[in-house]
C-alpha cells in the first residue's frame, strides 16, 4: 500500500500496464497469486479513475477470475486461498457498487447481475454463487446416495451373518461355562458359599447375597447370610421327631467337620481376576481349544464386519432397528473378547516362524526309516586296507 500511494494518479501509461499485469496474475492457476493480485488491484479500484474504467469495461471477465461465476471455470486451489479470494471479492464488489454504482453503470449492472442472475448471497460467508452451491449440494446427494447404498448393502450382510455370529457367540459362552462354571460377570465383588464336602451337587454354586442390615454391627466373618445347604434325608415312615433329630445331627457333624463354630455364617471366598485364569490341561484342552478358534472368528472377522456397519448405519442417517441390532451385536462381542481376557484365553494366531521351524524339523525327522544294522559291517576301516595313494 505504501509503494501504491506514490503511483501518480493521472499516470494512464503506469495504471493500464499495472492493469494488465494484474490481470495476467488473475489468469494464474494458483488461488495465492490471484487473491495477491486482487489485493492490488483493490487498492487501485479505489484510487484511480482510470483503473475503474479499466476494470468495469471487461468486469465480467473480472469476477469470473475472482468469484469464480463460470461454472466450466471454477477457482483454483489451494481451496483455502480460494475461499478467501471469493470473501474479499464479494466484499469489494458490494462496496464498489454502493460507493462508485451511481457513477459507472457497468458496475451497477454487474452487481445486480451477481445478486440475482447469480444468486449471489452476499450474507454468505463463503459468498458462494448458484452454481458453486448446486456443486455443493450435487455432491452432498452424491455422498448420500454412496452412503445409503453402502447402507443397505450392510444391511444385507447382517443379515446373511447374524446367524453365524449367534451360533459364534454361543459356542463361546457354552465353553467358558464349561471351564468356569459360575456366573461372575455383573457381580464382580460376590463371594461364593463354601458346600460341605458331603453335601450334594445341586449344580453350579451360586453367588452369595447380600448381608442384611442387621448383620452390619457383625464382624465381617461372623456375618449372619443364608443358611448353608442342607443334605435332604431319606425317610420312610419316620417320625417328625426322628426328621428333627436328623437334621440336628447333620448340622452338627457339618460345623463340626468344618470348624465354623456356628451354621448361621458362610465363608466369604474372594475370587481376584487373577485367580480366574484357566489352566490348560488333558481334560479341558479341546474346549480351550474350540473357544480360541470361535474367539479367532470374532476378532478377525465377525466384530470388524459389525463396527463397520455401525459406522455406515451412522453415516447414512439410520435410526432404526439395523442401527440397534449392530449396536447390540458389537457389544456382545466385544464382552466376549474381555471375558477371554478375563481367562486367559486369547484367539489363536499365525504361527510364528520358530514354531514353524521346529515343525519342519520334525517332519524332516519323521521322513527317515530306522535301518538294522548290517552283520559284518564296520564302521572304521583298519588301516592296511587303505588304499596306497591315500
Amino acid at each position: 500500500t505504501t509503494v501504491l500511494t506514490g503511483v501518480p494518479r493521472s499516470s494512464e501509461e503506469q495504471l493500464s500496464r499495472a492493469y494488465h499485469l494484474l490481470t495476467a496474475q488473475l489468469r494464474q492457476e494458483h488461488a495465492e497469486v490471484r487473491l495477491s493480485a486482487f489485493q492490488v488491484a483493490e487498492e487501485l479500484f479505489a484510487r484511480s479513475h482510470l483503473f475503474r474504467l479499466l476494470v468495469v469495461s471487461d468486469f465480467q471477465g473480472f469476477l469470473e477470475l475472482t468469484l469464480g461465476t463460470d461454472p466450466r471455470q471454477p477457482l483454483p486451489p489451494p481451496r483455502e486461498a480460494a475461499q478467501r479470494l471469493r470473501q474479499a471479492a464479494a466484499r469489494a464488489v458490494q462496496g464498489w457498487s454502493e460507493k462508485f454504482g451511481a457513477a459507472y453503470k457497468k458496475l451497477a449492472l454487474g452487481y445486480h447481475f451477481l445478486r440475482h442472475s447469480q444468486q449471489v448471497d452476499f450474507q454468505d460467508v463463503n459468498a458462494r454463487t448458484l452454481a458453486e452451491r448446486k456443486r455443493e449440494e450435487e455432491k452432498q446427494r452424491r455422498l448420500d446416495r454412496i452412503y445409503r447404498e453402502r447402507s443397505e448393502q450392510a444391511v444385507r450382510e447382517m443379515e446373511e451373518m447374524s446367524g453365524d455370529i449367534r451360533d459364534c457367540l454361543t459356542e463361546v459362552d457354552s465353553c467358558f461355562q464349561l471351564l468356569v462354571p459360575f456366573d461372575l460377570g455383573p457381580h464382580r465383588g460376590a463371594v461364593a458359599p463354601a458346600v460341605a464336602s458331603g453335601a450334594p451337587e445341586e449344580g453350579p454354586p451360586r453367588l452369595a447375597s447380600a448381608p442384611d442390615l442387621g448383620d452390619e454391627e457383625q464382624p465381617c466373618c461372623s456375618k449372619s447370610l443364608p443358611a448353608c445347604v442342607r443334605r435332604p434325608v431319606a425317610t420312610t415312615g419316620a417320625s417328625s421327631e426322628d426328621e428333627e433329630e436328623g437334621e440336628d445331627s447333620d448340622q452338627e457333624d457339618f460345623v463340626r467337620s468344618h470348624g465354623l463354630g456356628s451354621h448361621k455364617y458362610t465363608l466369604d471366598v474372594e475370587l481376584s481376576s487373577g485367580s480366574l485364569r484357566v489352566q490348560e490341561d488333558e481334560d479341558n484342552c479341546a474346549v480351550i481349544q474350540s473357544a480360541r478358534d470361535a474367539l479367532k472368528l470374532i476378532q478377525n472377522k465377525f466384530l470388524p464386519a459389525v463396527r463397520t456397519w455401525v459406522q455406515l448405519f451412522t453415516r447414512a442417517g439410520t435410526r432404526g432397528q439395523h442401527l440397534e441390532a449392530a449396536i447390540d451385536l458389537k457389544a456382545e462381542l466385544e464382552t466376549a473378547l474381555r471375558r477371554s481376557q478375563e481367562l486367559d484365553i486369547e484367539p489363536e494366531g499365525p504361527r510364528t516362524r520358530e514354531t514353524a521351524a521346529l515343525g519342519d524339523e520334525d517332519e524332516d525327522d519323521g521322513d527317515f526309516v530306522e535301518v538294522p544294522e548290517k552283520e559284518g559291517y564296520e564302521a572304521c576301516v583298519p588301516e592296511h586296507l587303505w588304499p596306497e595313494d591315500g
